[in-house]
């Protein structure tokens, strides 16, 4: 549980991971996500190489911020490769402006990647990482984590687009 002020959450705070590991945004610039405290952040973990699941999550994400209109600039969505070898700043960031410019692409090493998964609770594993297409078995959940970087809605994968901009309304409260 988590306490802010008098209010008991049962959803994890994620303020210490997201202030404590940092993230190359390209070759040369890092970032910590405590940068958007203030901002509503949608987060999911994938990777680019992903067959199907990462793709509609990102569809699903873009879809939520068309449908949020003007309110979408209080949020901040966020793809976090769990694949760091093959996901390269560039080609991470590259990939997820395909689905949304206003999505941004983070990569860490495989320890920042590890100990991010350790706050979330969830797991990731390369399947057959000797071959060149390995898959890599992930968390498909969706968070949508609140201004005070505390999860507010954990979204499973396969719920519409319109989950995620209802959970996004209700912390914003423009239902």
């Amino acid at each position: 549980l988590t306490m802010l002020g008098n209010n008991v959450y049962s959803m994890p705070d994620v303020s210490r991971a997201l202030s404590d590991i940092e993230f190359q945004i390209d070759n040369s610039t890092k970032t910590k996500l405590d940068i958007y405290k203030g901002k509503i952040i949608v987060l999911f973990f994938g990777y680019t190489n992903c067959p199907d699941i990462c793709p509609t999550a990102l569809l699903d994400i873009s879809k939520s911020l068309k449908e949020l209109g003007q309110e979408s600039e209080k949020v901040q969505a966020v793809f976090i490769s769990v694949d760091p070898d093959r996901d390269t700043p560039e080609h991470l960031n590259n990939y997820v402006r395909y689905f949304d410019d206003r999505i941004i692409g983070l990569s860490s090493d495989k320890r920042n990647i590890d100990k991010l998964h350790k706050y979330f609770q969830t797991k990731y594993e390369l399947l057959n990482s000797k071959e060149q297409n390995y898959l890599v078995e992930h968390s498909s959940n969706l968070y949508i984590i609140n201004e005070n970087m505390i999860v507010e809605r954990i979204i499973a994968n396969g719920l519409p687009s319109t989950e995620i901009t209802k959970a996004i309304k209700k912390i914003i409260n423009i239902i």
